[in-house]
This record gives structure tokens, C-alpha cells and sequence, in this order.
């Protein structure tokens, strides 16, 4: 899965730094930046970091950050993104991290949905986590992201697990399309059951709705939260 990313990395720096990503600049890095200042950890993973926008802000706010990405194309951008900064930036993902790593709040953008086992995934990020530590994740919001990408067609039941390789694109940029990139439906018990079977309690639970003045900006309101957030804590 991560090769799939290499030929679309060049784009997402460029919506990111350009501001067309309204999603990732005005709802997503605002959101979990607060929910990770407000943790206070001495330092931070994160898993999935993409162009690395994310941990760059972290350390610009004065934490220690150690960014996983597994795919090569992303992982240039993002050398390249974090060149001025002390961030620590790893080609790997969390399964192939030394076992030594031990982190006191670990985060990941829109991975989990993209990933073939959870629960494997939920654990070898844990492995990861000390003991009362924070993992916070993000994904699209099984309940309403279907109505609002219409990536199943009559098949689709919000119960029933269902996976695609779906093509899509962002509000303010139409013409670039990002492709083949698998996408797991699950309905929210999934998501909860299995971080229960992984050890994780959750403490936190966010459903992005944007400020009016942000919902403006992609030209209509939302009719529903499009994204969902975790904060969960190791047991």
C-alpha cells in the first residue's frame, strides 16, 4: 500500500502549503495539535506522517517528535518539509520500529482506514505507547463519509465491513485526482471493539464540524461531521 502514495506526494505538499487542503490546515492540524498541547507529552510518534506538515508544527511548538512513513515518495517530501527542523524521520512503519521506542503520545492522520488488520495495527502501535500513554487517530467518519463520497454503490450497509480502492480530491483542487488508495469502511463498533482488544480505552471522541467561517470556505456547509477523531489511552 504505501507505493501508492509516492506519485501523489508532490500534490499534497502543495495543497497543504497552498491552503487548498482546507481539511488538513483548518480542521485536522488545528484539532490535533490542541488535543496533543493539551497532553503535554515529553515526546511524540507520529505514525503515517505523509508530508510532515503535522510534526513540523509540533516542533515549532517545542516538542520532540520522532515521524514514521512508510512510503518513499512521502517520505522525500517530508525529509525535505522537516529539513530545518530537529525532527526525527524514519522510512518505516509501526510494525518495523526498533522495539525500543517507547513514546508518551503517539498519533495517526486518516491511517487506520487504510489498513488491511486493525487490530495488528491498534497493537503495534501500542508496543510503542508507555504504560497510561495516548494514542490519537484519525479517520473518515464511518457513520456519514459514504453519503458524502458515495464510494459504495447499492452494496453499501453502514454494519457490514466493506474495502475499495477508491480514486478522490479535494475541494479547491478538482483537476488532481489521487488514486487506487484502499479504503476499509467499518462501522464504529469495529473501531471500538478492536482498540478495546488491543488494550486502549478511549477517552476522547471528536466529530469534525467545522466553525461556520471555515464551512464557507469549500463554497457550501456540511451537512454532517465528515471525519472522526480518537483519543484513546494505554492501559
Amino acid at each position: 500500500m504505501p507505493h501508492r502514495w509516492c506519485n501523489s506526494a508532490q500534490i499534497r505538499r502543495e495543497q497543504i502549503e497552498s491552503g487548498a487542503d482546507l481539511t488538513f490546515n483548518d480542521v485536522f492540524k488545528p484539532l490535533l495539535v490542541s488535543r496533543i498541547k493539551t497532553l503535554s507529552p515529553s515526546n511524540v510518534l507520529e505514525v503515517g506522517a505523509g508530508t510532515g506538515h503535522i510534526s513540523k508544527e509540533l516542533f515549532e511548538l517545542g516538542f520532540s517528535v520522532t515521524a514514521i512513513e512508510p512510503s518513499v515518495g512521502m517520505y522525500e517530501v517530508a525529509k525535505d518539509v522537516l529539513s530545518l527542523t530537529d525532527v526525527r524521520l524514519l522510512n518505516c512503519t509501526s510494525f518495523e520500529l526498533e522495539k525500543n521506542e517507547l513514546y508518551e503520545v503517539a498519533f495517526s492522520h486518516l491511517v487506520a482506514h487504510v489498513v488491511d488488520d486493525l487490530k495488528s495495527f491498534f497493537e503495534s502501535v501500542g508496543k510503542h505507547l508507555k504504560a497510561s500513554s495516548y494514542f490519537i487517530f484519525s479517520i473518515p467518519h464511518p457513520c456519514f463519509y459514504n453519503e458524502y463520497k458515495g464510494f459504495f454503490g447499492d452494496e453499501y450497509n453502514y454494519m457490514t465491513p466493506m474495502t475499495k480502492n477508491v480514486s478522490f480530491t479535494i475541494t479547491k483542487d478538482p483537476l488532481n485526482i489521487i488514486s487506487a488508495v484502499p479504503y476499509h469502511h467499518r462501522p464504529l463498533s469495529e473501531y471500538i471493539n478492536k482498540l478495546v482488544e488491543s488494550d486502549f480505552a478511549i477517552v476522547g471522541f471528536d466529530e469534525t464540524y467545522p466553525e461556520d467561517d471555515i464551512q464557507l470556505k469549500y463554497g457550501a456547509k456540511w451537512d454532517s461531521p465528515r471525519y472522526c477523531v480518537f483519543t484513546c489511552r494505554k492501559l
